[in-house]
């Protein structure tokens, strides 16, 4: 048996669609969060949290 109702549009959707539109929402999740909640390097746009650091907190590059 199926879990979910059956007059639901998303729990009649198939296993495929689900995963494809939870993939859709994470990516856009993603995109939409992290600039705004993480510190991010401005040359590569990444987290700071990935670049190495120095014993006194400074930055090796």
């Amino acid at each position: 048996m199926v879990s979910g109702c059956r007059d639901c549009q998303t729990c009649t959707m198939s296993w495929i669609a689900r995963m494809g539109r939870h993939t859709l929402y994470v990516c856009t999740f993603s995109f939409l969060v992290k600039p705004v909640f993480l510190k991010c390097c401005p040359q590569c746009k990444h987290t700071m949290g990935r670049h190495q650091r120095r014993r006194d907190g400074s930055f090796q590059d």
